[in-house]
């Protein structure tokens, strides 16, 4: 009788009289839409009632019957009781069975196709009522308008009406057969079946005949396990066939690729069908009288990028070749693809790709090349034969291959072998400048690029004069006619000595360069033996030194402490002056004397008309990853003063991505770069005669070593419900924005994950009126770590990039009696506060924001460094703590860093080690602006709890 689930509809009474009454009551001519069903139900053979009801698996929203003009909520008459038992007692609802029926899939294949139909006689009129139970207000609103969706104009069509009597009538297809008629499919009634009206009235006595639209056979052959297409004679063999390709070379020597299905065996003989002759249904092949479905097969011929960085480059992996349709490699394109797929093209079948295809043996040329220069010169140009070796015995020139790029060939021949021509790492060849003896002419720059662009091994021949500028490459190359540092009053260490010579062999060639060495190995000592070796050959040079506020004093200790004969100024706002001067000296009026000028960042961008009218020899950038950005007010104000060179200092050449590298070194050596570089391996090549690194570990292993330790924490249940509130507040709706990618601003993604990162410092230093004792689990853990090292003597410097907590810290200090300096961005005089540190023994302990703290310091006096929270990057961090691990330090030196378990700052830790090892791979050995460096689903992850 009535399933359980719709007992809470009924009471008691009703369902124990609906069960002693079943056997006189009956249930005919069902109707159904959507959701809602009606039927006649007659009591003793003489009454009869018509209750509708609207249901779905589990409840029932709507009901009426005829018997009474009311029903409660929780007792419905016994008819609807019958009607609901008839209904929902087997299963699945009949209108669930329609939606999967064949009678639905014929009639709205056929309806989408805009096939016409008229149908003998009216439709049921209790089809009004039920619609008016089952359609919502706006639906009932759009039909009355003559508008509506597809479904509406679906459910209001003859072929509705059509599918809805065959599936009353035939229900699941048991009663009907599938008959083939030349090339189209019918559906046709036994024998035994009854009338069915259809389009003509005159054949409203006739059985059952229907024609099948093509995609409506998939779903009758399929339909009850096949039972229908079995019946009929057919078969269904699903993954009976496998998709391949078949290989075709054209006239126009393009490779065309046909889609073919190979039969498996069993059922499918071992035999190659083209799917151009083949009848497709859907997903079924018709072969012979058997209905075929592919098997899942691997793609073939996929295009995969080699490059692996994609917060960095776009990574496109395709699908292979499609199976469904033919597809054309052009003339111009097929070289390059034998190449990438040599070894699936070899494992083909002859049946599927000709032998030249299969064999090809297409080569880029990788190997030696030779560069034979030329004693003369023509002007400033270098004159170099350059030959590819191809064989032991061919090579092919330069000249050749330019000349085949210009007449459009895609490959040299030699033999079997294709030499492609169309390589990227060519395309210098096609501005190149080629004598008549098929000599190329290249400036020392050009010929940089060269080397860098081609892959094979490069081998020096001829006038050994230029070897030095060619093996830039190869090894590092010195300058041996530089001045002694000793002699210009600089007592360097030997890689010290090294990087100067390296710097004076670059502006001896009209090059600049990055000096990247770690953070206190020296950097300006090497600039400065630089700009003193090159004064001393020429006096009348001037030099332009570019740096942060921060370190104007410490260039001009520097100067004077190291290069006294060297006349400088300074030009800094109101502290501008010469050296040995404490007057006021404006900018327009610098003194004649100085050969050095000392200025910043921002100064060159507020006064850059001053710094336009002059021109230096040589320019120095300190910390040049301050203009990494090229598209910045500051890099566009430097580019604009007139210089011969540029040298750029700094421990952090790529923070964040590779662009930060490339906008360095088009800033040194303009020019050089290609417009686009986007293989990793070939910016490495080209990078390399131009950028020097050279770490701690390398050059000074009798420096105390450095040991990083992480620190772990769980937050108690307090801190954890507040950094769940944030979550749900704040970072959860703007995760789902970057989900449905809407516009997010990154200023807002900056400022929940700030909040985040607050929170697992100390809820006091995110705001909103928390105690400094309210629970903190990392603050727990700082105190205990701080007492550990304050009762073993030790000197501590911490990090913080929030000046709140940095505060929170200092509270706590002064409380306990505790000693310490520290230095903000608010700090007028740094280097009091750094010698207080230095010389002061009960000054225990350094507080330091890392933006102010990271740049211009000596901390050496302390041995344990805590990063109290993370930065966004290791190099912003390692530069920090290059303040105590640096040239002077004689202690071992321990570096701890804080972590909250299971928040933000784990997913942080993680992004950092990702951004470190982008950066070592690519030099070998702040702002919200900064939430623009990391991909979507970076940011959905950060966001996450």
């Amino acid at each position: 009788m009535v399933p359980e689930r719709f007992h809470s509809s009924f009471s008691t009474s009703t369902l124990k009289t609906l069960e002693a009454q079943a056997a006189r009551l009956s249930v005919t001519d069902p109707l159904f839409f959507r959701g809602a069903y009606t039927a006649t139900v007659t009591e003793n053979e003489r009454r009869s009632f018509s209750p509708v009801v609207v249901m779905d698996a589990s409840s029932i929203a709507k009901w009426r019957c005829t018997c009474v003009g009311w029903q409660r909520p929780d007792d419905l008459c016994r008819h609807i009781g019958l009607l609901v038992a008839q209904t929902a007692g087997e299963g699945s609802l009949p209108a669930e069975k329609f939606e999967s029926s064949v009678w639905r899939a014929i009639a709205f294949a056929a309806f989408t196709e805009g096939r016409a139909l008229e149908l003998v006689g009216q439709p049921d009129p209790r089809e009004t009522l039920l619609r008016k139970y089952a359609l919502t207000e706006q639906e009932q609103k759009l039909i009355a308008r003559g508008a509506g969706s597809t479904r509406l104009q679906w459910e209001a069509s003859p072929w509705y009406r059509w599918a809805k009597e065959m599936f009353l009538r035939y229900g699941d297809g048991a009663a009907v057969r599938l008959e083939r008629r030349e090339e189209s499919f019918w559906l046709c009634g036994r024998e035994d079946a009854g009338p069915v009206e259809l389009r003509d009235p005159a054949k409203s006595e006739a059985p059952l005949e229907v024609p099948l639209p093509e995609a409506a056979v998939e779903a009758v052959v399929t339909a009850n396990g096949a039972a229908i297409a079995l019946a009929s004679g057919f078969e269904l063999a699903r993954e009976s066939v496998t998709p391949s390709l078949r290989i075709e070379i054209t006239r126009d020597r393009a490779l065309k690729f046909v889609p073919v299905l190979i039969g498996s065996g069993g059922a499918i003989p071992q035999h190659i069908h083209e799917r151009r002759y083949l009848r497709q249904y859907g997903r079924l092949f018709l072969i012979g009288n058997r209905f075929v479905s592919p098997a899942p097969a691997m793609p073939m011929f996929v295009e995969r990028s080699a490059r692996d960085q994609a917060s960095l480059f776009e990574v496109r992996a395709s699908a292979g070749l499609p199976y469904d349709r033919e597809t054309l490699i052009a003339e111009e394109e097929v070289f390059a693809f034998v190449e990438r797929h040599r070894e699936e093209l070899a494992r083909m079948p002859e049946s599927l790709a000709p032998e030249a295809v299969r064999h090809a043996q297409p080569v880029k040329l990788e190997g030696e090349v030779l560069f034979d220069f030329a004693a003369a010169s023509h002007r400033d140009l270098l004159e170099v034969d350059i030959r590819f070796r191809v064989d032991a015995d061919d090579v092919v020139t330069a000249a050749e291959i330019a000349k085949a790029r210009k007449d459009g060939v895609r490959a040299l021949i030699r033999g079997n072998v294709w030499i492609d021509v169309t390589d990227g790492q060519f395309a210098w060849l096609d501005a190149a400048s080629i004598g008549k003896n098929g000599h190329v002419l290249v400036t020392k720059l050009e010929l940089l690029r060269i080397r860098g662009s081609l892959r094979g091994q490069a081998v020096f021949a001829g006038d050994q004069k230029y070897e030095s500028v060619f093996r830039m490459f190869d090894e590092l190359q010195l300058g041996v006619d530089a001045p002694s540092p000793a002699d210009l009053g600089f007592d360097l260490y030997a890689y010290q000595q090294t990087g100067y010579r390296w710097l004076w062999l670059l502006q001896q060639n009209g090059f600049g360069g990055l000096l990247c060495d770690d953070m206190g190995l020296g950097k300006t000592h090497q600039a400065m033996a630089l700009m003193a070796g090159m004064l001393s050959a020429d006096p009348s040079l001037s030099v332009l030194v570019v740096c942060p506020t921060s370190l104007i004093d410490h260039w001009r200790e520097k100067l004077t402490r190291y290069a006294p004969d060297v006349p400088f100024e300074v030009i800094h706002g109101a502290r501008s002056g010469s050296a040995g001067s404490s007057a006021s000296v404006p900018p327009e009026e610098p003194p004649l004397a100085a050969r050095v000028t000392v200025t910043t960042y921002g100064t060159v961008r507020s006064k850059i008309e001053f710094f336009r009218g002059r021109r230096f020899d040589l320019m120095v950038l300190d910390e040049a990853q301050t203009i990494k950005n090229a598209d910045t007010a500051t890099h566009h104000a430097l580019r604009a003063i007139e210089k011969r060179i540029a040298v750029g200092l700094t421990g952090t050449p790529v923070e964040n991505h590779e662009g930060e590298l490339k906008a360095l070194l088009d800033f040194v050596v303009p020019g050089y770069l290609p417009k686009y570089v986007d293989d990793r391996m070939l910016l490495q090549r080209l990078v390399r005669p131009f950028v020097l690194r050279r770490t701690k570990a390398q050059v000074l292993p009798q420096l105390p070593p450095k040991i990083v330790d992480k620190r772990y924490c769980e937050m108690g249940h307090e801190q954890r419900a507040l950094y769940r509130e944030v979550i749900e507040g704040r970072a959860r709706p703007l995760r789902a924005l970057l989900r449905s990618g809407a516009h997010v601003s990154y200023v807002h993604v900056f400022a929940a994950l700030n909040f985040l990162k607050q929170i697992c410092n100390h809820p006091a230093s995110a705001g909103g009126g928390f105690a400094s004792d309210a629970p903190s689990a990392k603050w727990e853990m700082f105190t205990g770590l701080l007492d550990e090292c304050l009762q073993s003597g030790l000197k501590v410097v911490v990090f913080s990039q929030y000046v709140k907590m940095l505060e929170l810290m200092e509270d706590h200090l002064s409380r306990a009696e505790i000693g310490y300096a520290s230095i903000k961005g608010a700090t007028r005089d740094r280097g009091a506060e750094t010698a207080r540190f230095r010389d002061d023994p009960d000054c225990r302990v350094f507080t330091a924001s890392l933006r102010a703290g990271g740049l211009g310091i000596d901390l050496t006096s302390a041995s344990v460094v805590i990063h109290y929270d993370r930065w966004w990057n290791q190099a912003r961090e390692d530069q920090a703590t290059d303040r105590v691990h640096r040239l002077g330090q004689n202690k071992g030196v321990q570096v701890i860093k804080l972590i909250t378990r299971g928040t933000i700052e784990e997913k942080i830790d993680a992004l950092i080690e990702r951004k470190a090892l982008m950066a070592n791979e690519l030099i070998q050995t702040d702002d919200p602006a900064l939430v623009k460096q990391f991909s979507v689903e970076e940011l959905e992850e950060l966001l996450s709890e």
